[in-house]
Protein backbone atom coordinates (compact mmCIF):
# COMPACT_ATOMS: atom_id res chain seq x y z
CA UNK A 1 0.00 0.00 0.00
CA UNK A 2 1.13 3.32 -1.00
CA UNK A 3 2.81 5.81 2.35
CA UNK A 4 0.37 8.63 1.33
CA UNK A 5 -2.51 6.09 0.99
CA UNK A 6 -1.50 4.81 4.47
CA UNK A 7 -1.51 7.95 6.27
CA UNK A 8 -4.78 9.44 4.87
CA UNK A 9 -6.42 5.70 6.16
CA UNK A 10 -4.62 6.65 9.31
CA UNK A 11 -5.85 10.47 9.56
CA UNK A 12 -9.65 9.62 8.23
CA UNK A 13 -9.69 6.98 11.27
CA UNK A 14 -10.56 9.64 13.83
CA UNK A 15 -12.78 10.95 11.67
CA UNK A 16 -14.37 8.20 11.17
CA UNK A 17 -14.44 7.01 14.48
CA UNK A 18 -16.23 10.77 15.19
CA UNK A 19 -18.40 10.04 12.66
CA UNK A 20 -20.14 7.02 13.87
CA UNK A 21 -19.72 7.93 17.71
CA UNK A 22 -22.13 11.09 16.81
CA UNK A 23 -24.36 8.68 15.27
CA UNK A 24 -24.88 6.57 17.84
CA UNK A 25 -25.14 9.49 20.58
CA UNK A 26 -27.86 11.15 17.99
CA UNK A 27 -29.77 7.73 18.15
CA UNK A 28 -29.14 6.89 21.42
CA UNK A 29 -26.99 3.92 21.44
CA UNK A 30 -24.35 5.43 23.82
CA UNK A 31 -27.45 8.16 25.60
CA UNK A 32 -28.58 7.23 29.17
CA UNK A 33 -32.17 6.72 28.98
CA UNK A 34 -33.39 9.97 30.25
CA UNK A 35 -31.88 11.71 27.26
CA UNK A 36 -34.23 9.59 25.60
CA UNK A 37 -37.91 11.11 27.41
CA UNK A 38 -39.76 11.91 24.29
CA UNK A 39 -43.14 10.16 23.34
CA UNK A 40 -43.12 7.02 21.11
CA UNK A 41 -44.39 8.65 18.28
CA UNK A 42 -41.37 10.99 17.84
CA UNK A 43 -39.20 7.68 18.85
CA UNK A 44 -40.59 5.80 15.98
CA UNK A 45 -40.63 8.56 13.28
CA UNK A 46 -36.70 9.22 13.59
CA UNK A 47 -35.80 5.50 13.94
CA UNK A 48 -35.40 4.76 10.20
CA UNK A 49 -32.64 7.63 9.88
CA UNK A 50 -31.19 6.63 12.82
CA UNK A 51 -31.14 2.85 11.52
CA UNK A 52 -29.35 4.27 8.53
CA UNK A 53 -26.98 6.40 10.02
CA UNK A 54 -25.75 2.87 12.24
CA UNK A 55 -25.56 1.27 8.91
CA UNK A 56 -23.56 3.50 7.19
CA UNK A 57 -21.18 3.98 10.48
CA UNK A 58 -20.79 0.33 10.32
CA UNK A 59 -19.88 -0.18 6.92
CA UNK A 60 -17.44 3.10 6.99
CA UNK A 61 -15.27 1.02 9.59
CA UNK A 62 -15.02 -1.59 7.09
CA UNK A 63 -12.15 -2.38 4.60
CA UNK A 64 -12.46 -4.68 1.64
CA UNK A 65 -9.19 -6.58 0.19
CA UNK A 66 -9.35 -4.66 -2.87
CA UNK A 67 -10.49 -0.87 -2.88
CA UNK A 68 -14.10 -0.14 -4.18
CA UNK A 69 -15.13 2.70 -6.09
CA UNK A 70 -18.38 2.49 -4.86
CA UNK A 71 -19.84 0.12 -2.14
CA UNK A 72 -22.81 -1.59 -3.21
CA UNK A 73 -25.52 -1.73 -0.76
CA UNK A 74 -28.26 -4.74 -1.43
CA UNK A 75 -31.38 -5.00 0.44
CA UNK A 76 -32.81 -7.84 0.46
CA UNK A 77 -36.31 -9.83 2.11
CA UNK A 78 -38.51 -7.24 3.09
CA UNK A 79 -36.73 -4.63 5.06
CA UNK A 80 -38.47 -2.26 7.52
CA UNK A 81 -36.50 0.58 7.45
CA UNK A 82 -35.13 0.19 3.94
CA UNK A 83 -37.16 3.35 2.53
CA UNK A 84 -34.73 5.39 4.92
CA UNK A 85 -31.44 3.84 3.36
CA UNK A 86 -32.36 4.76 -0.05
CA UNK A 87 -33.02 8.11 1.24
CA UNK A 88 -29.95 9.18 2.63
CA UNK A 89 -27.77 10.84 0.61
CA UNK A 90 -23.73 9.24 0.34
CA UNK A 91 -21.97 8.80 3.31
CA UNK A 92 -20.42 11.88 4.93
CA UNK A 93 -17.06 10.53 4.89
CA UNK A 94 -16.62 10.49 1.01
CA UNK A 95 -17.20 7.22 0.64
CA UNK A 96 -19.82 6.44 -2.34
CA UNK A 97 -22.43 4.12 -1.27
CA UNK A 98 -25.48 2.74 -3.79
CA UNK A 99 -27.97 1.11 -2.51
CA UNK A 100 -29.85 -1.22 -4.78
CA UNK A 101 -32.06 -4.29 -4.74
CA UNK A 102 -31.07 -7.02 -6.78
CA UNK A 103 -32.83 -10.74 -6.88
CA UNK A 104 -31.39 -12.78 -3.88
CA UNK A 105 -29.81 -15.02 -6.37
CA UNK A 106 -27.38 -11.88 -7.69
CA UNK A 107 -26.20 -11.24 -4.33
CA UNK A 108 -23.06 -12.89 -4.03
CA UNK A 109 -22.07 -11.33 -7.45
CA UNK A 110 -23.36 -7.89 -7.50
CA UNK A 111 -23.08 -6.31 -3.79
CA UNK A 112 -20.40 -5.47 -0.81
CA UNK A 113 -23.07 -5.01 1.86
CA UNK A 114 -25.91 -7.36 2.41
CA UNK A 115 -29.12 -5.20 4.31
CA UNK A 116 -31.70 -8.02 5.42
CA UNK A 117 -34.88 -7.24 6.13
CA UNK A 118 -37.61 -10.33 7.18
CA UNK A 119 -37.00 -13.20 5.14
CA UNK A 120 -38.22 -17.05 5.44
CA UNK A 121 -35.60 -19.20 7.03
CA UNK A 122 -34.65 -21.46 4.12
CA UNK A 123 -33.99 -18.31 2.14
CA UNK A 124 -31.87 -16.73 4.29
CA UNK A 125 -29.84 -19.66 4.90
CA UNK A 126 -29.43 -20.01 1.18
CA UNK A 127 -28.70 -16.60 1.12
CA UNK A 128 -25.96 -16.79 3.54
CA UNK A 129 -24.46 -19.87 2.29
CA UNK A 130 -23.79 -18.01 -0.66
CA UNK A 131 -21.57 -15.33 0.73
CA UNK A 132 -19.95 -16.85 3.17
CA UNK A 133 -15.89 -16.26 3.13
CA UNK A 134 -16.61 -14.02 0.05
CA UNK A 135 -15.69 -10.11 1.23
CA UNK A 136 -19.88 -9.16 1.87
CA UNK A 137 -20.93 -7.31 4.77
CA UNK A 138 -23.93 -8.77 6.16
CA UNK A 139 -26.35 -6.66 8.65
CA UNK A 140 -29.48 -7.96 9.94
CA UNK A 141 -32.13 -5.47 10.12
CA UNK A 142 -33.22 -4.92 13.64
CA UNK A 143 -36.49 -7.52 14.84
CA UNK A 144 -35.05 -10.24 12.01
CA UNK A 145 -33.41 -13.42 13.14
CA UNK A 146 -29.95 -13.15 13.83
CA UNK A 147 -28.64 -16.57 12.38
CA UNK A 148 -25.34 -17.64 11.97
CA UNK A 149 -23.74 -16.58 9.50
CA UNK A 150 -24.37 -12.70 9.63
CA UNK A 151 -21.81 -10.50 10.36
CA UNK A 152 -23.78 -7.50 12.21
CA UNK A 153 -26.78 -7.68 13.64
CA UNK A 154 -28.58 -4.09 15.16
CA UNK A 155 -30.77 -4.29 17.80
CA UNK A 156 -33.50 -1.97 18.78
CA UNK A 157 -34.43 -1.16 22.63
CA UNK A 158 -37.09 1.54 23.74
CA UNK A 159 -33.56 4.00 24.27
CA UNK A 160 -31.09 2.91 21.41
CA UNK A 161 -29.86 0.85 18.45
CA UNK A 162 -26.81 -1.10 18.98
CA UNK A 163 -25.29 -4.23 17.35
CA UNK A 164 -23.91 -7.31 18.18
CA UNK A 165 -21.06 -8.60 16.00
CA UNK A 166 -20.18 -12.17 14.71
CA UNK A 167 -16.55 -12.04 14.89
CA UNK A 168 -16.44 -16.03 13.35
CA UNK A 169 -18.38 -14.48 10.37
CA UNK A 170 -16.19 -11.46 9.82
CA UNK A 171 -12.75 -13.83 10.10
CA UNK A 172 -14.19 -16.07 7.27
CA UNK A 173 -15.27 -13.12 4.92
CA UNK A 174 -11.52 -11.83 4.13
CA UNK A 175 -12.57 -8.05 5.53
CA UNK A 176 -10.88 -5.75 7.93
CA UNK A 177 -13.55 -4.48 10.73
CA UNK A 178 -12.05 -1.42 12.64
CA UNK A 179 -11.39 -2.41 16.28
CA UNK A 180 -12.95 0.45 17.27
CA UNK A 181 -16.44 -0.84 15.76
CA UNK A 182 -15.77 -3.95 17.80
CA UNK A 183 -15.51 -1.96 20.93
CA UNK A 184 -18.52 -0.18 20.12
CA UNK A 185 -20.90 -3.47 19.74
CA UNK A 186 -19.33 -4.48 23.29
CA UNK A 187 -20.86 -1.16 24.71
CA UNK A 188 -24.07 -1.75 26.41
CA UNK A 189 -26.52 0.53 27.49
CA UNK A 190 -26.96 1.91 31.24
CA UNK A 191 -29.17 0.52 33.30
CA UNK A 192 -32.74 2.82 33.63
Amino acid sequence: MPSSLRHRQRTALPALLAVLLTSLFACGALAPRAAWAQTGAASDARRPAEVAQVLFGIISYVRWPLARPEVRVCMLGAPRYGAAIVDTPASSLGQRIRVKIPAAAAAASECDVIYLGSLPDGEREHLLAQIIGKPILSVAEPGTSCTVGTMFCLRLSEAQIGFDVNLDAIARSGLRVHPNALQIARRKAPPP
